[in-house]
């Protein structure tokens, strides 16, 4: 009895150090580091679009023929939805001049299947997606690392900008077919 009690306490001696050894070769650490600032900015809808719940900003694209819908080689803008996003700043804004909006299309509705520059719609329509328009009237790709970027301008203490830009439905080469095309694209606001 007593050489299977050893032989058992060695077995286990063993198994704890190998044990041990697998768990050394998953140690590592985490490093952390930001910034914190006392400036606080708020993000409101301005025309072209209306407040939703909460920080949701509302973009009607209206009902669109898909006669008066491009691809993105040969986008039809004229059907697009202006979108106009007022930024107020307060509270330590001396140190930023600029506010740019970028895009994360992958934790919205997603990208296209079909085209990966624009924004996966949800709903029984077929064959579009949405695309945003640049200022400079150009269809962006939202799988890319495009902004929408504005001069933050200090008024009595307050920074403010207004961030102007477009969205349209685009053609993505599947069939067509007609129904609800929504979609939802979260941003990120970054100040320099």
């Amino acid at each position: 009895m007593k050489k299977i009690s050893l032989s058992l306490a060695i077995l286990a001696a063993l198994g704890l150090s190998v044990a041990s050894t697998a768990n050394a070769a998953n140690n590592g650490k985490l490093i952390f580091t930001g910034t914190l600032t006392d400036m606080t900015c708020d993000v409101t809808a301005g025309s072209g679009t209306s407040p939703g719940n909460g920080t949701d900003i509302n973009v009607d694209l209206g009902n669109v023929s898909f006669s008066d819908i491009g691809d993105f080689a040969t986008a039809k803008l004229e059907t697009a939805s202006p979108i106009q996003l007022l930024v107020e700043c307060s509270g330590g804004t001396g140190q930023y001049s600029q506010v740019d909006m970028r895009f994360v299309a992958r934790q919205g509705s997603g990208l296209d299947n079909l085209d990966q520059r624009l924004l996966r719609t949800t709903g029984a329509a077929d064959g579009v997606g949405i695309g945003l328009i640049n200022t400079a009237d150009q269809l962006m790709e939202l799988n890319g690392d495009e902004k929408i970027s504005a001069e933050l301008v200090e008024d009595a203490g307050v920074l403010r900008a207004e961030l102007n830009f477009g969205a349209v439905y685009v053609l993505n080469g599947a069939a067509t077919n007609p129904g609800q095309a929504d979609g939802f694209l979260p941003f990120v606001m970054e100040y320099l």
